[in-house]
């Protein structure tokens, strides 16, 4: 269930939830095009984002997760390191077929999770 009303969700966009990496992650989606990643800070959620989410659906598909521990996301009692947290990003994107490249904005705690040392390989990240 997620967290969020969807009268707070920016129009456009959808909330939704994915099993991935062993938890389910919380986030909201909208727009078309290529996959932008935006990933929230400490102790933010991805409704951090909701006043640049519309600007950025009108040119890319906008997928904004909730980091495991945080809104709508599973807290598990671990894997908080950011090895787990890009993994965890990873997962969703191949689950939601996003994989080939995405750009990736980080904030806070969410800047490690995208740094290209921290991510898979075998997938195109620009920043």
């Amino acid at each position: 269930m997620t967290q969020l009303s969807t009268s707070r969700i920016p129009g456009g966009f959808t909330e939704k939830t994915a099993r991935v990496n062993g938890v389910t992650l919380n986030y909201a989606t909208g727009g078309t095009g290529p996959a932008v990643v935006l990933v929230h800070g400490y102790p933010q959620t991805w409704y951090m984002w909701r006043k640049v989410m519309p600007a950025l659906a009108e040119q890319y598909t906008v997928i904004a997760p909730d980091l495991r521990g945080s809104g709508g996301s599973d807290a598990p009692a671990t894997g908080y390191d950011k090895a787990s947290l890009a993994e965890d990003i990873h997962q969703l994107l191949l689950a939601l077929g996003h994989a080939d490249e995405v750009s990736l904005v980080g904030h806070d705690i969410g800047a490690p999770c995208r740094m290209p040392t921290r991510l898979p390989t075998g997938t195109r990240y620009g920043a």
